[in-house]
């Protein structure tokens, strides 16, 4: 019962996702410790604003670059640690004057199964067998990806709400704005064409 306890609550923790707001001219980085071995998991999606494009760089330790764009509106990468240290994921909206960004990513660290097969290493001794946990560590990478993307659709299905409120809203609109202003010029046309018609008498 335990395990299974701990078992969700890896899962959980692994599958996070977050979303953050860019600015225009703003940079934003974030870090994560990793072994050698580990294996680094990060992707992203630009959700709105501008042309939905940001810069993107993911450095290693001694601030190798690992990959570096200017123009990205998504992307996923999976690499091996190399060396032990702080990797660390920036995104930048230098492009952008006035736009801000909105977007969603997942940054993770996978440990590699040698780090648990040394009991040492372990904060706990509930997951015995380094292959089981293993195996959580790819499922917990596949249900991030896939939890990142159901926020991404529930994201997108409330803009096209909002358009679709909009635009109902709009035709309702019209809808009373017509007939009104057809009933106004039949009144005052019939107005008129009395006025034109009608005749003066002289007494």
């Amino acid at each position: 019962m335990l395990s299974a306890i701990v078992l969700v609550l890896v899962l959980l923790k692994a599958a996070c996702g977050f979303i953050v707001t860019l600015d225009a001219h703003e940079s934003m980085c974030f870090y994560d410790h990793a072994n050698v071995s580990d294996k680094v998991t990060v992707s992203f999606e630009v959700m709105e604003g501008g042309f939905k494009d940001v810069g993107v760089e993911i450095a290693g330790p001694d601030d190798d670059r690992l990959h570096y764009s200017k123009q990205d509106t998504l992307g996923s990468f999976t690499f091996t640690a190399m060396k032990e240290g702080r990797y660390q994921l920036c995104f930048d909206n230098q492009m952008s004057t006035l736009t801000p960004k909105i977007l969603m990513f997942q940054f993770h660290v996978a440990r590699a199964i040698e780090f648990y097969m040394e009991s040492s290493k372990r904060g706990d001794d509930v997951i015995e067998q380094a292959a089981v946990q293993s195996m959580i560590n790819q499922l917990s990478a596949k249900l991030g990806a896939v939890k990142m993307e159901q926020e991404y659709m529930h994201f997108r299905y409330r803009g096209h709400l909002e358009v679709s409120d909009m635009v109902e809203l709009r035709v309702l609109a019209w809808s009373i704005f017509g007939p009104m202003m057809l009933i106004i010029t039949a009144v005052l046309e019939v107005y008129y064409l009395k006025q034109f018609f009608e005749v003066k008498r002289v007494v």
